[in-house]
């Protein structure tokens, strides 16, 4: 909708980049949120919050008074819901399972997203052309309605209560201490937040780019280049169970990031829709591979009592991608897409290969 109503690469990048202020401000606070208020009603919020904002976006599209300003409080809000929403839920899901079964556990969390984006893009995409963008958004609003009453059938784990004494801000800062001082804590964090930044952003803000500029597909186009990258990301959550209990996981981290690269580059080089498609559908794989490894190790490594403070960080993920949107953007618009696309990738595959030479921690980590 921003690249339809705006025609601008810069401007699609900085409504995307909008996200990242909620992240960024209250990642850290949803983190002792999670650990200390009752977790149904967090979920439950976001998707109300989420449901609100979708319905409203769909009015004012109905009605004709969309302006750049509202794409920019859209984006920010749903940002928001989100911030609500994700440490109370990973910490949940960890929780749910035996410490041996983590990564598996995430996998699936993070295929059950994957199976939306197959789904939900394929749909969208028909029911923009057949209903408007409006009739998408007032969708959207009621299946977030219906999440947050499904939240009521989930039976959720006893855990301790927070100590009395500590304060929110005590909390938030222990948690934040331990992230800069412990070095596998650091690594894991540079490891999750690099891809997010350089190369995820090419889904969300160069996609629309290739549908409309480069395949002339339109958002039916887009609706299937997207998901191509959720058949992917599906894929990557079974690799992921597959290699749940291998002991490099750094290092497999660090690999999926390589192979998201390549898949990036051969998007930037592919002469029809289709290929694209398939360049999608690998990179997918990779995100979610990389994604669901990295969040369970990052939970593995925390002490118990950390663990919602210590996931919180992952909301600078999704924060890093509104950031690379501001990147990715502009840059398209200097160098076009396909130009954008292999600079971002080039970084990311370079950023690598100099991490692994400089990093015994990259080369030696292990986790039982």
């Amino acid at each position: 909708m921003v690249y339809e109503i705006t025609g601008s690469g810069a401007l699609l990048g900085a409504v995307m980049g909008a996200r990242a202020v909620p992240m960024f401000l209250l990642a850290p606070l949803s983190g002792v949120a999670a650990e200390r208020w009752d977790r149904r009603r967090l979920l439950q919020g976001s998707q109300i919050l989420a449901a609100a904002v979708s319905a409203a976006f769909g009015a004012a599209l109905a009605l004709g008074l969309v302006s750049v300003w509202m794409l920019f409080a859209f984006t920010v809000l749903m940002g928001a819901a989100n911030v609500l929403d994700r440490p109370a839920r990973l910490t949940t899901a960890f929780e749910l399972v035996a410490r041996a079964d983590a990564v598996k556990a995430v996998a699936m969390n993070t295929m059950g997203f994957s199976m939306m984006r197959i789904i939900g893009p394929a749909i969208a995409g028909f029911l923009i052309a057949s209903l408007g963008a409006a009739g998408s958004f007032f969708i959207q609003g009621l299946l977030y309605a219906a999440a947050g009453t499904m939240v009521l059938m989930v039976v959720f784990p006893a855990r301790r209560a927070a100590a009395a004494e500590r304060s929110a801000l005590a909390q938030m800062l222990e948690g934040l201490r331990f992230a800069a001082h412990d070095p596998r804590t650091r690594l894991l964090v540079f490891l999750g937040a690099l891809p997010y930044f350089l190369l995820v952003p090419v889904w969300g803000t160069l996609l629309p780019i290739y549908a409309k500029d480069i395949f002339a597909a339109g958002p039916q186009g887009l609706g299937w280049l997207l998901t191509g990258v959720g058949v992917g990301g599906t894929l990557g959550g079974l690799a992921a169970n597959a290699l749940a209990h291998a002991e490099r996981q750094a290092l497999i981290q660090a690999g999926w990031i390589v192979l998201m690269g390549a898949a990036i580059l051969g998007l930037a080089a592919s002469p029809t829709l289709g290929a694209a498609l398939a360049c999608g559908l690998v990179g997918g794989a990779a995100e979610m591979a990389h994604t669901a490894s990295n969040m369970a190790m990052l939970q593995m490594n925390a002490p118990e009592e950390m663990r919602g403070r210590i996931s919180s960080l992952t909301m600078l993920y999704p924060a890093m991608i509104s950031v690379g949107a501001f990147v990715a953007g502009p840059l398209s618009d200097l160098l076009g897409v396909r130009g954008a696309s292999v600079a971002l990738a080039a970084g990311a595959i370079a950023a690598m290969g100099i991490l692994y030479i400089a990093s015994p921690q990259l080369r030696e980590m292990r986790f039982k």
